[in-house]
């Protein structure tokens, strides 16, 4: 059901869809009356949740320090290594607090600052509490990378809706949660920059692999958006693009794409986009 209510000004009009109000005028509508580009939408969570954001406690924020979700032995592991041999601190999240002893252990050579914490992408509520500590702190991350992802095969007419919703949380709503959450210290900073895993999949869908391709295309979707909506704070996020199968000793090796993760980091605003790719070459 439609409902249209008239609000401020002569020519405005609320129009509700199932729950998401659209504020716009006759003027701005299409001829099927659905609302274009310019026109402004309000969630029933929105207010709730600007207002949460706004009095959330904003720290500093440190250009020099790489947050790192979904820290893993492959290409999670070649990422942190560069970035700490580049001078960056780095901070890890991952689900096993073994797996992260590890991790930090091997980069131990590199005499970088290692923080690790423990958090499940498959939740967001609680690694929204945990990226909201951590921004409350002073010299927070000023570089995000998101890189959780429920890889197992899977076919759609076989997944469960639990199933569905977990590569869901996992592939896509934890990298927003994890943007709101940094985006009051980023904003209050005045800089930022957020990096997502991308993947070949989102181009190419492969249907015994259904859940990564829909996260990587809905990723990419995503971060083109939030990408929008904090530039003029100058906070950046794009999407890199990993055009092939991760594999050691190949063009596709870990080492080699996280020499690229540190260019798309170091690139001048001049040459900025909202993906970036990696192709082998």
């Amino acid at each position: 059901m439609i409902i249209v209510a008239k609000v401020a000004g002569p020519d405005r009009a609320a129009v509700a869809f199932g729950g998401v109000r659209w504020l716009g005028s006759a003027a701005n509508s299409g001829s099927r009356g659905c609302p274009c580009e310019r026109d402004k939408y309000v969630t029933e969570d929105q207010a709730t949740n600007s207002g949460r954001q706004a009095t959330e406690a904003a720290g500093s924020v440190d250009a020099r320090h790489l947050l790192l979700v979904g820290a893993g032995p492959g290409l999670g592991m070649a990422v942190a290594r560069r970035f700490a041999t580049g001078g960056y601190r780095i901070t890890l999240i991952a689900r096993s607090t073994d797996g992260l002893d590890k991790l930090a252990g091997g980069l131990a050579d590199t005499g970088a600052n290692i923080d690790t914490i423990a958090a499940d992408a498959s939740d967001p509520d609680a690694l929204g509490d945990r990226i909201a500590a951590l921004y409350g702190g002073e010299d927070a991350p000023g570089l995000i990378v998101y890189n959780a992802v429920m890889g197992a095969p899977d076919q759609l007419l076989s997944s469960s809706v639990s199933h569905l919703q977990t590569a869901y949380a996992v592939d896509v709503i934890g990298a927003i949660i994890v943007a709101q959450r940094a985006a009051p210290a980023m904003k209050a900073a005045g800089s930022g920059t957020i990096i997502v895993t991308g993947g070949g999949f989102a181009d190419h869908p492969i249907p015994f692999l259904a859940t990564v391709s829909l996260g990587k295309a809905a990723l990419r979707s995503a971060a083109t958006m939030l990408g929008a909506d904090l530039k003029a704070d100058g906070i950046r996020v794009t999407t890199l693009t990993i055009d092939g199968q991760i594999v050691a000793g190949t063009p596709f090796d870990p080492e080699r794409i996280a020499e690229r993760y540190w260019e798309v980091a170091h690139t001048d605003e001049t040459s900025w986009q909202f993906e970036f790719r990696f192709t082998g070459e």
